[in-house]
């Protein structure tokens, strides 16, 4: 009598996976504004100043400008870079003013003005994995967050502004996220009704 060796296959082989597959990855982000003064001189953007009621130093309008480098996720290369913006709104008071970046980020919560039209995206195409590629995303306007926060009502004011960049592949799946915190500096004539006040009780 001949035996058969049978051998069973419960299910397919799965492949692998690679552990040294490398994300999509953004880098060195940063805002850049072209001063009010200089139109055509651009630079980046440390803190934002209002010189006058809802008018910025270096200027209401910035762009985003990072570096993005490819990865393994997309086999062609395109991705969508895109940004939204969050606020730090609070009284205008010497309290706030004096408090760090840090220290004012963990005293108030952030939250979105509705004003902020900031849902901005650029294409990449053809990043090849390992590649770097500068991205610009384009035009964002803080002159109608400015103004829902005229002077004189509440002196509420966007004490700081959270820009978050923003990477999708083609099925719209985030791959990777990066930030950057600015501050906003209020004009003096801010600095009248509420500004001797304490803070709130926590």
């Amino acid at each position: 009598m001949r035996y058969l060796s049978v051998r069973l296959h419960y299910g397919q082989d799965q492949p692998a996976r690679d552990e040294t597959a490398k994300s999509v990855e953004i880098k060195n982000v940063r805002l850049v504004a072209w001063q009010v003064a200089e139109k055509r001189k651009p630079m980046e953007v440390d803190e934002f100043v209002e010189i006058a009621p809802q008018q910025l130093m270096p200027s209401n309008k910035f762009d985003v400008e990072c570096e993005v480098v490819g990865g393994d996720d997309d086999h062609f290369g395109e991705y969508l870079v895109w940004t939204t913006s969050d606020f730090l709104v609070a009284p205008v008071t010497r309290a706030y003013e004096q408090m760090n970046n840090s220290a004012l980020s963990s005293s108030v919560g952030w939250g979105q003005v509705a004003e902020m039209r900031d849902l901005k995206a650029t294409p990449i195409n053809l990043l090849r994995t390992g590649e770097t590629r500068k991205v610009t995303v384009r035009a964002l306007d803080l002159g109608p967050v400015l103004s829902a926060f005229p002077v004189g009502e509440g002196e509420l004011w966007p004490w700081m502004i959270r820009v978050v960049v923003h990477v999708q592949d083609r099925s719209g799946k985030q791959l990777a996220s990066a930030e950057r915190t600015l501050r906003l500096v209020p004009n003096a004539a801010r600095k009248k009704t509420h500004y001797n006040d304490p803070l709130p009780p926590r």
